[in-house]
């Protein structure tokens, strides 16, 4: 485990793993939300990070630098973390994972990961992801859900969640990792959450939660995720009134309205591909967000 540095001698009883990635899969970046979440909620310490010397193209990716409270510059460099939840005695632990997807060396990092997973005992691997689809944020985010473990896609079609995977194309690091764990005979199950596709590089709390709904009916983590209620009702707030002002945002959001509400129990809603300059779009909102942010701290 070169690639690997620990903080502290892992446990051998984090049995669950939780995992998200930046990058690929991760609209509104609500999968690295939902687990940045969990950390914070279930106040999991770091247990180990990846040297990302090997796996990052630093032109590419630049680190960021910032300034201490003591005025020296602190260098964050693009990560890839794990936390650990380590329960009572006797008891099994959960496993957290939150980092940027690697630009090299993937066979690499996936093995220096799941490595990772074994030493600490884990048995399931749960991914979290996040799409871009045709649905507006003023309905209730979809997610949907695939195993390739007979008693994950059970629970999976209980829930009425379950696709079956048709994809075929370009793909991430998760679904890297995850074949690889299949191959290690460790069972995986995926949650894939909806995003707004106008809303491509807004984090939106509402996708979070609906991802966090499904760990906790998955584990019974004793989470509160109607804790994120008032940011949701904040984030569509800032979100109408950015479309206020543009009628043709407004009337794009309403034929998705109608769409969803015709739609929802079809199998998968699907991005509409008109006339919509949903690049536009993007950048007068994150513009308006960015605004709001900033009259709050001069506030």
């Amino acid at each position: 485990m070169d690639y690997v540095n620990f903080d502290r001698e892992p446990p051998a009883n984090l049995t669950t793993m939780i995992m998200a990635f930046g990058g690929w899969i991760n609209a509104g970046r609500a999968a690295t939300g939902a687990v940045r979440y969990l950390i914070r909620h279930l106040a999991a310490p770091r247990l180990a990070s990846i040297d990302p010397e090997d796996f990052f193209t630093f032109t590419h990716e630049r680190p960021h630098v910032r300034m201490t409270t003591d005025n020296m510059r602190d260098i964050r460099w693009p990560s890839s973390e794990f936390f650990m939840v380590q329960p009572d005695e006797g008891q099994d632990g959960l496993l957290l994972f939150r980092g940027r997807e690697p630009h090299l060396k993937w066979r690499a990092y996936t093995t220096a990961f799941l490595d990772v997973a074994e030493r600490c005992g884990v048995k399931q691997i749960i991914s979290l992801g996040a799409v871009l689809a045709g649905l507006p944020h003023t309905r209730p985010p979809l997610v949907t859900g695939r195993s390739a473990d007979p008693d994950g896609q059970a629970q999976l079609e209980a829930w009425g969640i379950y696709r079956r995977p048709r994809y075929e194309g370009p793909t991430g690091i998760s679904a890297v990792v995850l074949d690889e764990a299949t191959r290690r005979g460790l069972p995986s199950l995926s949650f894939s959450a909806q995003a707004p596709h106008y809303l491509e590089r807004t984090e939106n709390p509402a996708v979070i939660q609906a991802l966090l709904s499904y760990v906790e009916r998955l584990l019974n983590l004793g989470l509160h995720v109607s804790q994120l209620d008032e940011a949701i009702d904040a984030f569509r707030v800032q979100c109408d009134r950015a479309l206020s002002q543009n009628p043709s945002l407004v009337a794009h959001v309403r034929k998705l309205e109608q769409e969803y509400d015709k739609t929802v129990a079809q199998e998968q809603l699907t991005p509409r591909q008109d006339d919509f300059n949903s690049d536009q779009f993007m950048q007068e909102l994150e513009d308006f967000l960015r605004q709001q942010r900033e009259e709050g701290h001069e506030s």
